[in-house]
């Protein structure tokens, strides 16, 4: 399922400003607030309010990894999932050259490729 939700807060600061008058006090306080990356001192929640505006059902059909129109190079973790044994195991067998990989960065990944030619060269009768 899947939640939109509105959330109202209500939230105080408080906070002593030089100023001239109350207007230069408001003024000063707006211009912080313009600010990107303003600090305006300790705020604390005084109310909040959470209403669930609506819900739908949503399923997540993911596309078979190891179809032609699948991605060429999966992560370990992807790869893992579609020969259906643990991420860790499948990095133990990258890390001794069992099955090929391919290394951009500090990543591995495995190609559908040695996907298939690791189940082959394993697979036996008997």
């Amino acid at each position: 399922m899947r939640f939109k939700v509105a959330v109202t807060r209500v939230q105080v600061a408080e906070r002593w400003i030089r100023a001239v008058d109350e207007e230069d006090a408001a003024r000063k306080v707006r211009e912080e607030f313009e600010k990107p990356y303003a600090y305006f001192g300790h705020w604390e929640t005084k109310a909040s309010e959470i209403d669930v505006i609506e819900a739908e059902e949503i399923t997540v059909v993911r596309s078979n990894l190891l179809d032609d129109s699948g991605p060429m190079l999966l992560s370990i973790k992807d790869a893992a999932e579609a020969l259906g044994i643990p991420h860790r195991a499948l990095g133990v067998l990258a890390a001794e050259g069992d099955i090929e990989c391919t290394r951009i960065g500090t990543r591995k990944y495995v190609s559908r490729d040695a996907i298939f030619a690791f189940v082959q060269a394993n697979t036996r009768r008997g």
